[in-house]
């Protein structure tokens, strides 16, 4: 299918290949699908793009990349929802805030989104454990570390060719 988007213009989605929300992101409780994107292959970023509204991409990034230690728990109920039967079904997801000055990008650890990498389902979940913070800067990072290093990323990645500039202003 053929979506329209205000980040990459006029792009096809393999509709097999869509991430069903089972749980909303916040602030977003009406979008329950999104295609994960792939825009520059050199970046740990990838785009969590709406499919039902063209303007809604979240940047998205491998919490585990930004910071090795990082161990969510998730609830037996999620786990239940999610289908999750093996740690490898899982991809994790960190939402990224980008501030007007880049260096002052946070990565959201305290609610991953949590996508069944098999059976495209997914869902925020936000955790009780309190060590997490909202706002965990990316700037404070080592900048050698390698693109997309322990993402499982899926064969679902939708490729986008451009510069990151044209990414973000769309054109």
């Amino acid at each position: 299918m053929k979506i329209t988007t205000s980040r990459f213009g006029s792009i096809e989605v393999d509709f097999s290949k869509v991430i069903e929300m089972k749980g909303p992101i916040l602030g977003f409780e009406r979008l329950r699908k999104f295609a994960l994107i792939e825009h520059n292959k050199q970046s740990p970023f990838l785009w969590l793009q709406s499919v039902e509204d063209g303007a809604v991409a979240f940047v998205v990034v491998d919490p585990f990349m930004v910071k090795a230690d990082y161990a969510p728990t998730l609830g037996d109920e999620d786990v239940r929802l999610l289908e999750i039967g093996r740690p490898a079904d899982v991809l994790v997801l960190a939402i990224v805030t980008i501030r007007k000055e880049p260096f002052a990008a946070t990565a959201n650890l305290r609610a991953p989104v949590i996508v069944h990498a098999t059976r495209r389902i997914a869902k925020q979940i936000v955790l009780e454990d309190d060590a997490y913070p909202v706002q965990y800067p990316l700037a404070d990072q080592p900048a050698d570390r390698p693109s997309h290093a322990g993402t499982r990323a899926p064969q679902s990645f939708q490729r986008c060719e451009g510069s990151p500039e044209a990414a973000a202003t769309g054109k």
